[in-house]
């Protein structure tokens, strides 16, 4: 497990300039519900929101690679400053969640700009386990 900066465990507003992918807002509210898990939900409270994963926690092992242009754009020059959060689809059984590897939303902990990133190139899934079966 990787330490979580101070930063990224308290409720904060986050800019999304293009938008979850399908979804319109910019200005989403992350909250922290538990360890490594955030609630991620639209500023106005209309609309969809998210049950969110930082990569750190439950993929230590997880370091995709955000192309140059997404770096510059969000203002990247750090790999420190980037925190890496991934969209969770909670299931009725919990042990079964899954979060998406291959979109994640990267943010910049020092400007609070983020960007769901769809990689390519990278052989991630779609559909990860969350919790490792045992």
């Amino acid at each position: 497990m990787t330490d979580t900066p101070a930063s990224a465990t308290a409720a904060r507003t986050i800019h999304v300039s293009e938008g979850i992918v399908g979804f319109p807002a910019t200005e989403y509210e992350v909250q922290p519900v538990a360890a490594g898990l955030f609630d991620l939900r639209p500023v106005d409270d209309e609309g969809t929101g998210f049950v969110t994963a930082d990569a750190g926690v439950f993929f230590p092992d997880y370091h995709p690679e955000i192309d140059d242009p997404t770096a510059e754009r969000l203002g990247l020059t750090d790999a420190a400053d980037a925190q890496v959060l991934l969209i969770v689809t909670v299931a009725e059984d919990v042990t079964r969640s899954t979060a998406n590897l291959l979109a994640p939303v990267v943010l910049n902990t020092r400007t609070l700009d983020a960007a769901q990133v769809v990689l390519t190139g990278q052989d991630f899934p779609l559909r990860a386990p969350l919790i490792a079966a045992s």
